[in-house]
C-alpha cells in the first residue's frame, strides 16, 4: 500500500481489506453462506414439494445459456416473479460480462428453511486463482409449478446483496500485463491505465525473483462506498486505500495468488506512482505463500517484502529513529505486531514498513534470495519470542539475531 494507505493484513484482509480485512464467513461444509435468513416468506402451496434435484437442473441450464450468452435461455432456465425477477435479471447482466475461463451455477437449499436456496455464480475469471471463485450469490425462496421451478422471492440479506461484481452498476473488465481489472463502464478509461501500469509493475517484482505470470484480479473502486459493498463489510479503518485480501471462494483450499484492491480516487495526481503502487500490492499477492504454512504472518515482514519492490522511499526517517537511542517501534516488537495500524499514528506506520523493508533489503543484500526466503520463513514459523528470534537466525541464516541485528543497523545508514 502507499505511504498514506493501508493494505489488509495477509492473514484476512490476513485474518483484506481480518481485515481482512473484512468479508463475511464464506462457504463451510459445502454451503455458499450461512446466515440468519434476513426475513421469512410465505408458505406457498404446491403441487409437490421442490427439490434440491429440480433446482441442481434449473442452475445447470442457466449455467449454459450464460456461458452460451443466450438470454432467452437463461429466463427460461430461471423464471421467476417480482424481486426474484429483477435480482436473476441482474445477474446476468452482471455475470454476463465477466471472461469465465469456466463457470457454474450453484443452487443448494437452506436448512430449516423448504423451498430457500443459496445461488452462486462458481468459477475461475480470465484463468485467475482459485478456480472456485464466488462473483456473485442471491438467495431465493422457490417453488414448482406447471412441473419446474419458479424463483418467488428474492430474500437475500442486505450485506450480501453488492459483493463482489455485483458492487459494479455497469461492469468492464480490461485484461492486461497479467491483470484482470474490474471497474465500473463510466471508469473504463481509469481500468485501462491501470492495467497497463501492470507492465512497469512487474519489472519491479524481479527484486525478489518473481517471474509469475500468473493472473491477478484487480477491483477498481469509484468510491469508499462501492468498495465497502463489494467487501460486505467495513474494515473500520479510514485509511486503507490499496490492499490485498484472498479471493471469495467455494472451498477452504488457499489460493495460490490474492485479489488487489484499488481505491480510484486516492490516485488522484499520483498517476506516475500507480505502477510502484500496483508492484507493492502484487508482492503481496505473489508472496502469500511463504507464509501459508508458517505459524506466524508478521505483517512487518510481508510489508517489507511489498515496500522494498515498491521503492522509491527515504529511509531517513528509520535512520533519525536508531540514531536517537530508544526506537518509536522497536524491529522486535514491530515483528510481534499483527495489526501495524491499529492505534498507531501513520508516521509510526510508515516507519515500520521502513523496518520491513530494510530487514528484507538486508537480508537479501547479505544471503541472496533464497536466505530471504528461509529467513522470511523461519521467523514466521517462530513465536517470534527473542529466544524465538535467535533460533530463526540461526537456523536459516547462520548467525545470532544480535549479529544479525548489529547488521541490519549498519545496512540502514547506506541505503537512500
Amino acid at each position: 500500500m502507499s505511504p498514506a494507505a493501508r493494505r489488509t493484513r495477509p492473514l484476512l484482509l490476513l485474518a483484506v481489506v481480518a481485515a481482512a480485512l473484512i468479508v463475511v464467513a464464506l462457504v463451510v461444509g459445502g454451503t455458499l453462506l450461512s446466515f440468519a435468513p434476513a426475513r421469512k416468506a410465505e408458505t406457498r402451496p404446491a403441487s409437490r414439494a421442490l427439490a434440491a434435484a429440480d433446482m441442481d437442473a434449473a442452475a445447470a441450464r442457466a449455467t449454459h445459456a450464460l456461458l452460451d450468452r443466450d438470454r432467452a435461455a437463461w429466463d427460461a432456465a430461471l423464471p421467476a416473479t417480482g424481486d426474484a425477477r429483477r435480482a436473476v435479471d441482474a445477474l446476468y447482466r452482471h455475470l454476463v460480462r465477466l471472461p469465465w475461463t469456466s463457470m457454474r451455477l450453484l443452487a443448494q437449499p437452506v436448512r430449516g428453511h423448504p423451498g430457500r436456496f443459496y445461488v452462486g455464480a462458481v468459477g475461475e475469471v480470465a484463468g485467475a486463482d482459485p478456480a472456485d471463485r464466488i462473483m456473485a450469490r442471491r438467495v431465493f425462496d422457490a417453488a414448482l409449478r406447471g412441473g419446474r421451478p419458479v424463483l418467488l422471492d428474492d430474500v437475500t440479506p442486505a450485506d450480501l446483496r453488492s459483493q463482489q461484481i455485483m458492487a459494479f452498476d455497469s461492469p468492464v473488465v480490461v485484461r492486461r500485463n497479467g491483470l484482470v481489472v474490474i471497474a465500473d463502464k463510466a471508469e473504463l478509461a481509469a481500468a485501462e491505465g491501470l492495467a497497463r501500469a501492470g507492465g512497469p509493475a512487474r519489472e519491479r517484482l524481479k527484486l525478489l525473483g518473481i517471474t509469475s505470470r500468473k493472473p491477478v484480479v484487480v477491483y477498481y473502486y469509484s468510491s469508499r462506498r462501492q468498495l465497502l459493498r463489494s467487501l460486505g463489510d467495513d474494515p473500520k479503518e479510514s485509511r486503507i486505500r490499496f490492499f490485498s485480501h484472498p479471493p471469495v471462494q467455494l472451498g477452504t483450499t488457499p489460493s495460490w495468488t490474492r485479489d488487489i484492491g484499488v481505491l480510484g480516487p486516492a490516485l488522484a495526481g499520483k498517476e506516475s506512482w500507480i505502477p510502484q503502487m500496483l508492484a507493492h500490492e502484487l508482492t503481496h499477492a505473489y508472496t502469500s505463500g511463504w507464509f501459508a504454512h508458517t505459524k506466524h504472518a508478521p505483517t512487518l515482514l510481508a510489508e517489507g517484502l511489498a515496500t522494498a519492490v515498491e521503492g522509491g522511499r527515504t529511509f531517513q526517517p528509520l535512520r533519525d529513529d536508531l540514531a536517537a537511542g530508544r526506537s518509536a517501534f522497536p524491529l522486535e516488537k514491530a515483528l510481534r505486531t499483527k495489526d501495524l495500524w491499529h492505534d498507531n499514528s501513520t508516521a509510526k506506520v510508515r516507519l515500520a514498513y521502513l523496518e520491513g523493508a530494510s530487514l528484507v533489503l538486508f537480508v537479501k543484500d547479505r544471503w541472496g534470495l533464497a536466505g530471504l526466503r528461509r529467513f522470511v520463513t523461519a521467523v514466521s514459523d517462530s513465536d517470534l519470542t527473542p529466544v524465538g528470534l535467535d533460533e530463526a537466525a540461526r537456523k536459516s541464516v547462520g548467525v545470532s539475531w544480535a549479529e544479525l541485528r548489529s547488521g541490519w543497523t549498519a545496512f540502514v545508514r547506506t541505503l537512500p
